[in-house]
């Protein structure tokens, strides 16, 4: 009998930078709807001159940029992941 392989655990994190190279706040979640409503309540509420807010795919150690925010170029989707 053929086994499937084990699909890899992906986790999805959000990030928010408040200053380019400054201190960030960070958040992991295992659902990803979860992790894109949290990205978008940071836009909401925290969405500011400086602030950076970057959603993340994770499998095996690896992330992937999947969006980020800025204040000047607003929601950016990123693929070719």
């Amino acid at each position: 009998m053929l086994s499937t392989p084990a699909r890899p655990a992906v986790r999805f994190h959000v990030s928010m930078t408040f200053t380019p190279g400054g201190p960030k706040v960070e958040g992991t979640w295992e659902a990803e709807a979860s992790a894109v409503n949290r990205f978008r309540g940071f836009i909401g509420t925290h969405g500011s001159d400086d602030v950076t807010i970057t959603l993340w795919a994770e499998t095996d150690g690896i992330r992937r940029r999947l969006r980020t925010w800025t204040k000047d170029h607003g929601e950016v989707l990123h693929t070719g992941h």
